[in-house]
C-alpha cells in the first residue's frame, strides 16, 4: 500500500512537472509572438491553454482522491496541498500567457512603438523565475528557492521603469496610446507570473522547512 501510493505521488508530482513544462513554453510562444510578429505563434498558444486547462483538472482530481483514499501522514499531506496549489498557481500563469498572447495580436498588426525599454530582458527575467521555481520544487531545493524570490525585485523594477516610459510616450504621442496601453498590459502580465513563481518557492520553503515565508522573506527587511 506504501509503495502504491509512493508511486501515485511520484506520478502526480510528474504530471505537475509535464503541466510546468507547458506553461513555461507558452509564456515564451506569447512573448515570440510579439517579437516575431507572429500569428502561428498566437494560435500555439491559445491550442496550448486547452492541454493546460485538461490537466490540471486531472491533478487536481488525483490530488482530491489521494487526500480522500489514503488519508496521508504529515509530510506527504502537505505535498499534496502543495501540488493543488501549484497546479493553481501554474493555470493562471497559462492565463496570463494567453493574455500576453492577445495583447502581442494586436500590436502585430500596429506600427512599431520603437521603444528603448527592454521588454525582452524582462520577458527573460519571468522565464528563468518561472523554470527556477518549478525546479526548486521539483528538487526540492531551498536554496534554489531563495534565489527566486531575490528575483521578484528586479521584475518589479523593470516593470516600474516600464510604466514610467509608456506614461512618458502616451504624453508625447496621443496617437500611441492605445498600443502603450497594450505593451503596459503585457508588462503587467509578466509582473502577474513573476509573483506566481514567488509562490511556488514559498511553498517549496513550506515544504522543506515547515515554515511559512509568505509576506516576510527575510530578504526582503520585513
Amino acid at each position: 500500500m506504501e509503495r502504491h501510493f509512493a508511486e501515485e505521488l511520484n506520478g502526480l508530482k510528474q504530471k505537475l512537472f509535464q503541466m510546468g513544462l507547458l506553461v513555461e513554453g507558452a509564456i515564451e510562444k506569447s512573448f515570440e509572438a510579439l517579437v516575431e510578429r507572429s500569428e502561428d505563434r498566437v494560435k500555439e498558444v491559445l491550442e496550448n491553454e486547452k492541454v493546460i486547462n485538461q490537466l490540471e483538472i486531472e491533478i487536481d482530481e488525483k490530488g482530491h482522491t489521494l487526500l480522500a483514499l489514503v488519508q496521508p501522514m504529515a509530510r506527504d499531506l502537505r505535498l499534496i496541498t502543495m501540488v493543488l496549489k501549484i497546479n493553481t498557481d501554474l493555470e493562471r500563469m497559462g492565463d496570463h500567457a494567453v493574455n500576453i498572447a492577445e495583447k502581442s495580436q494586436y500590436l502585430i498588426g500596429q506600427p512599431s512603438l520603437g521603444i528603448d525599454f527592454p521588454l525582452n530582458d524582462m520577458a527573460d527575467a519571468a522565464q528563468k523565475m518561472v523554470r527556477d521555481a518549478l525546479d526548486c520544487f521539483m528538487n526540492e531545493n531551498v536554496d534554489l528557492a531563495r534565489k527566486v524570490l531575490e528575483n521578484d525585485d528586479k521584475i518589479d523594477d523593470y516593470n516600474d521603469t516600464l510604466f514610467t516610459d509608456m506614461v512618458a510616450l502616451m504624453e508625447k504621442e496621443p496617437s500611441a496610446i492605445r498600443r502603450a496601453l497594450n505593451v503596459l498590459m503585457i508588462g503587467r502580465n509578466l509582473e502577474r507570473i513573476a509573483d506566481l513563481a514567488n509562490n511556488i518557492a514559498e511553498d517549496t520553503i513550506y515544504l522543506k522547512q515547515g515554515k511559512e515565508v509568505r509576506h516576510h522573506f527575510e530578504d526582503h527587511g520585513s
